[in-house]
């Protein structure tokens, strides 16, 4: 197989080394760089022109005027700049493949055996699926394919909802990343060199995204070879594009590792079985970048995003950056209403497992499964109802959550979906209008100052995190303003899950006073399905 590859990817680099020679690449370079000069000629105008409007002495028909001109160029820029990218490189991690090194992994999620190495061939289609049945362990014992609706198989190109990506195709960037990035000298907005651990989402779409699918014009996912026709999401992911993508794909490695086991129809319904061929929906992937207008219109109900996330059930996973800056995005918002809020809007259904939300945050840190053994992560994630790989049990559930950042938990104490930013100011009066459940007629007026949807899905998103034991056990160490904060964002949920407390001597319990104690279990959600209690020896205060 080395050999092959080898020999594929040496052909391919001779035709890129053979085209960068040509008159063609000289060309393609020399048209980036007079648009570039074009539109630094056409910004500097602008700015005369702001300053002499600024004393009433110019015509605003003339801004007009320039600022379609300036729209013209940046359009023709990023066409010209996309074409010579592609031409520069022989992009072999989508048309060939890439080296990808893994673990077996055991029973507890953990790490088996000596590291191996596959290569991973992207150059056929594969068809997506998932593991429809396990062991307990998470082993396959039955595959079940992915596929569209009979009447929607054929469709080309196939609807941005169905445009799910893989763990092996997302795979293929970062490898793309770490071949190309230093070695092309990437730059960020700024003009500072990238190193490849560094490089989000809107550097991968500039030198990555953009170049492959210019020619086509259509979205990444189906310019992709490996692509076999629709690939309906398991799971939606919810992010902020300022992440850094190897961070983003450490935290979807653990959570497919955590959502392995499928042993029953609730495992199944909260996403079970997710494997290397399981497609997740990322917006920068599933929409065309050549025409977002198409997948967002003024109506978020209308939008791709709503739609993908009606073909996921509702399952969420958030990318939680360092700095939690994805809580103050308007649309990672709007997303997590329609995973915590909107389900409950439409149906009576108190016992629907749809809407479950999983958020995973890039942190390294030593797991440890109460048996006495332990390794090292690169990611961890607090999910509403547990991981399918924690089989319902509070202790499993325990031991790989407690060591989410209490940083970012404090954060999320302070959401307020109100308050969220957008790049376009239009998104965010349009999804707060929807969220308020106002009609299509008033998406454009200005949206309330607060709602009854509003303080539901905050109540929602702080619960989520507060009821957790690295939330509960963090607070816990803290002074009481922290403290009550904390329960009472736990008791305004809806948490349908079990909870349990080991509250034994030298435990991450062991300083909790029984005034404390006594207030954590006023405040428990009413809506838990079981409570556990051990150790429960406090005696008077």
């Amino acid at each position: 197989i080395k050999q092959e590859v080898k020999k594929v990817v040496e052909d391919l680099a001779k035709k890129v080394e053979i085209f960068k020679m040509s008159d063609a690449m000289a060309t393609l370079v020399m048209s980036v760089k007079n648009l570039e000069l074009e539109k630094q000629g056409l910004e500097n105008q602008l700015k005369e022109m702001t300053v002499d409007q600024d004393s009433r002495t110019k015509n605003t028909d003339d801004t007009v005027r320039l600022k379609l001109e300036l729209e013209e160029v940046k359009d023709k820029l990023k066409i010209a700049e996309a074409m010579m990218i592609l031409k520069s490189d022989d992009w072999r991690e989508f048309r060939v493949g890439y080296w990808h090194t893994y673990y077996d992994i055991g029973g507890w999620g953990m790490r088996e055996g000596a590291e191996k190495k596959v290569f991973v061939d992207m150059s056929q289609p594969r068809p997506c699926s998932y593991s429809s049945k396990t062991d307990n362990h998470g082993d396959v014992l039955e595959t079940a394919t992915i596929e569209a609706p009979s009447n929607d198989t054929n469709s080309s190109p196939s609807p941005v909802e169905y445009n799910g990506i893989t763990p092996r195709q997302l795979r293929a960037i970062w490898a793309m990343i770490e071949r190309r990035c230093e070695k092309e000298g990437w730059t960020d907005l700024e003009g500072n060199l990238l190193k490849p651990e560094d490089v989000n989402l809107y550097h991968a779409n500039r030198y990555i995204l953009l170049p492959f699918t210019v020619e086509s014009q259509s979205d990444f996912v189906n310019e992709l070879p490996s692509t076999a026709g629709p690939q309906l999401p398991r799971f939606f992911v919810s992010h902020w594009w300022g992440e850094p993508i190897k961070e983003f794909i450490m935290c979807l490695d653990r959570a497919q590792i955590d959502f392995r086991a499928n042993l029953n129809a609730d495992d199944d319904s909260r996403g079970g079985g997710f494997t290397d061929d399981t497609p997740v929906w990322v917006c920068a992937h599933a929409n065309n970048q050549w025409a977002l207008g198409d997948d967002i219109p003024d109506d978020p109900k209308k939008s791709g995003f709503t739609r993908a996330m009606g073909i996921a059930k509702g399952r969420t996973i958030t990318i939680l950056d360092k700095e939690g800056t994805v809580f103050t995005r308007i649309w990672c918002a709007y997303e997590l209403y329609l995973t915590l809020v909107a389900p409950k809007l439409e149906t009576a259904n108190d016992e629907s497992k749809e809407g479950m939300w999983a958020v995973y945050t890039a942190h390294k840190h030593t797991y440890n499964n109460q048996s006495g053994n332990e390794e090292e992560r690169e990611a961890v994630g607090i999910i509403s109802g547990g991981a399918t790989l924690d089989k319902g049990v509070s202790s499993r559930i325990t031991a790989r959550e407690e060591s989410f950042p209490y940083e970012l938990i404090k954060k999320s104490l302070r959401i307020k979906v109100e308050e969220a930013e957008a790049s376009k100011n239009d998104d965010r009066i349009h999804i707060l209008n929807s969220i308020a459940g106002n009609s299509l007629d008033q998406i454009n007026d200005d949206p309330p100052t607060n709602h009854k949807n509003f303080e539901e899905l905050n109540n929602g998103l702080r619960a989520n995190f507060a009821c957790s034991a690295a939330s509960l056990q963090g607070a816990a160490k803290k002074e009481d303003e922290v403290w009550k904060k904390t329960i009472e964002a736990m008791s305004r949920g809806d948490i349908k899950s079990n909870m349990r407390f080991d509250f034994e001597s030298n435990g991450p319990w062991n300083n909790l006073t029984p005034t404390r104690a006594i207030e954590l279990v006023a405040h428990l959600p009413p809506t838990i399905e079981q409570l556990t209690v051990k150790n429960a020896e406090f005696g008077r205060e």
